[in-house]
């Protein structure tokens, strides 16, 4: 692996660093074998976290086996086999409740010696995109990858001295942790939205656009009342499967439960690999109908709008009655035909329930007439465009928020964040807490009776306090929000200590939703002493940051604090952003409100401003984390 040319460690081989030993150990029962609980690759690739809940199939071992394989805490696993080598060595890190399960086949334990690298340093440094490129080259074969020993310990990472590897661990954990809480979030908030488009495609599918018609009983489980007039049809008359193959070059097409058939290279996240041979994938025109067998029961088939090829295992059909393909498209991907499919599906586990074309072919449709087929799918598709569009907002957020997530752990890694201003190791809740009273307590003492200060500028001045100042024992969690650098959890708790130490108390004399002052109260101001002992030079540091602002209003400073985080985002990435680069993130990858209430030019006025006195960032301290939508902070 190349080092990056910030790294400020040595790079060392794997080997040096870990015992690897490659489990052989599968999940036949053998006679005279113990029996065993079992971590597979599946285990492995879809947690980051190997602990003692996971439902772990059972295996059989000798003794021998149990002692060599048998994990540990501390220890990292990682997939070693692959059908791509852009996607092997996935690693996970063995939890102390995991402790005595077997490591499975396909699979290779990383034991670190505890003199040179501790398990949670090495489990990101694993995942940091420098690591995985050189496993990549490392791996070997051509329609199936792996890894050998030689090839694993072959890999080098950077590694610092033990405490900053557990200052970069205990880092990395609570970020991601925290990026990771807004990514459920968001696939929540899509989750719903995708279930308004379902019943809206739902109400038209089974009433059509008319409410109150009059409809008939049909003695069907699934659909026992239609409107009036809607004739029933098979499958077996409405399509015709098909095979046409033989033609490579055209584009690979593929069917998602979300979208329907759409280009494959549209996606990212599709788990089976094209493979380089494509003469056995199948034709599929316009109008035609693919139907992915195995998930057809999640609503994974849909009616092609695009000319190209697919997998050899879908079934793909040409119409062979008239019909409506939008309208089509929708029927069969609305319940209760997935629920249908689901039932007429065969397999020994859900997983590989497949639907057959002749169950298929006995499916039984009720279609209202050629005119209201198209009325009721322009309906739908009018109904719910705007969803759509809500629904690429949270995707798009989410996938901003996934690279930032691996950004920051490459970066962090590589050493470019400096630890020295981030040990979350090292501050324990309480000490945390009293930096928060103090420093809150400082800031609010320093504006008393200004009338442009109040909590919007409070907050601003709290984040510039921990990332320009340095006083990270302040451990702000920040996401971008519509004012700019936001923690809630942090002002809150400010807040609060501040009242409870009798210093000072927030109120909104108008009313909830209103301005915010900060009422003296009997311990105004005897902060003084501590504050001196727990920040040293950075007090009188704070002191010249609050007079640097004093009298700008809240405006001003909301531009301030997020030029500066957008500017120091940027650093921590290894990038070198111009003005353009940085206004341009503030207006267009902040908050969808920055664009409303800021221009170009005011921007570039702060920036100026910033530049002169001396507020600029260095590419260290916390970072924000990327969202785009107000309603990621409701």
């Amino acid at each position: 692996m190349t080092p990056s040319p910030q790294a400020p460690w040595p790079m060392k081989a794997l080997r040096r660093l870990v015992t690897i030993r490659s489990s052989n150990v599968d999940k036949i029962m053998e006679e005279g074998e113990e029996i065993v609980r079992l971590c597979n690759y599946v285990d492995v690739y879809y947690n980051d976290r190997i602990t003692g809940d996971i439902d772990f199939s059972e295996g059989s071992a000798k003794p021998q086996e149990i002692t060599k394989f048998g994990l540990r805490t501390g220890d990292v696993i990682i997939t070693k086999d692959s059908e791509t080598p852009d996607d092997i060595a996935v690693p996970a890190l063995v939890d102390s409740s995991a402790e005595g399960i077997v490591c499975g086949y396909h699979l290779a334990i990383l034991r670190p010696n505890n003199s040179e690298i501790i398990g949670p340093f090495l489990f990101w440094s694993l995942k940091a995109k420098p690591t995985r490129e050189a496993f990549g080259l490392a791996a070997q074969g051509v329609t199936r990858y792996g890894l050998t020993l030689n090839g694993i310990g072959s890999v080098n990472i950077p590694v610092p001295e033990l405490a900053t590897q557990k200052a970069i661990a205990t880092f990395l954990d609570r970020e991601t942790a925290r990026i990771d809480k807004l990514i459920v979030k968001k696939e929540r908030q899509v989750d719903v939205l995708r279930e308004q488009k379902s019943a809206i495609a739902k109400e038209y599918i089974h009433s059509g656009l008319h409410a109150g018609r009059d409809c008939v009983t049909t003695e069907n489980l699934w659909l026992p009342l239609i409107p009036r007039g809607w004739r029933p049809r098979r499958m077996r008359f409405l399509f015709r499967a098909v095979k046409r193959q033989g033609m490579p070059d055209l584009d690979v097409l593929s069917v998602y439960r979300d979208f329907g058939v759409i280009l494959k290279s549209s996606r990212d996240d599709n788990i089976n690999k094209t493979p380089e041979d494509l003469s056995s994938y199948q034709l599929v025109e316009p109008g035609d109908l693919v139907v992915n067998k195995m998930k057809a029961w999640q609503g994974s088939l849909g009616i092609s709008e695009l000319r190209g090829i697919t997998s050899p295992d879908y079934l793909v059909y040409r119409p062979v009655a008239p019909m409506n393909g939008r309208y089509m498209h929708h029927l069969l991907r609305t319940q209760p035909m997935p629920s249908l499919f689901l039932t007429i599906s065969n397999g020994i586990r859900i997983d590989q329930w497949r639907l057959e074309h002749t169950k298929f072919m006995d499916v039984v449709a009720w279609l209202p007439s050629l005119d209201e087929q198209a009325e009721i799918a322009a309906a739908i598709d009018a109904r719910t465009a705007g969803i759509e569009r809500l629904v690429k907002s949270a995707s798009d957020s989410i996938e901003l928020l996934r690279e930032h997530r691996a950004a920051l752990i490459t970066a962090a890694v590589a050493g470019q964040i400096d630890m020295r201003e981030n040990l979350p190791a090292v501050t324990s809740p309480s000490d945390r807490d009293r930096f928060r009273l103090v420093v809150g307590a400082e800031i609010i003492h320093q504006h008393r009776s200004n009338p442009k200060f109040g909590r919007v500028k409070l907050q601003k001045e709290l984040y510039l306090a921990e990332a320009h100042l340095g006083i990270s024992e302040l451990q702000g969690n920040y996401v971008r929000q519509a004012a700019g650098p936001l923690d809630r959890t942090l002002l809150e708790e400010t807040e609060r200590s501040v009242e409870a130490a009798g210093f000072y108390r927030a109120s909104q004399a108008d009313g909830a939703g209103t301005g915010v002052t900060y009422v003296p109260l009997s311990n105004a101001g005897r902060h003084g002493a501590e504050l001196k002992s727990l920040l040293g030079p950075r007090a009188d540091a704070l002191g010249r940051l609050v007079a640097l602002l004093r009298d700008f209003g809240t405006e001003a400073v909301e531009a301030i604090a997020t030029l500066y985080a957008v500017w120091n985002d940027a650093l921590m990435d290894g990038q070198q952003p111009d003005d353009s680069m940085i206004v341009n993130g503030v207006l267009t990858e902040w908050h969808e409100d920055k664009g409303k209430k800021f221009k170009d030019s005011d921007l570039r006025h702060w920036l100026d401003w910033m530049k002169r006195n001396g507020l600029t960032p260095r590419g260290q301290g916390p970072r924000t984390a990327h969202t785009m939508t107000r309603d990621m902070f409701a």
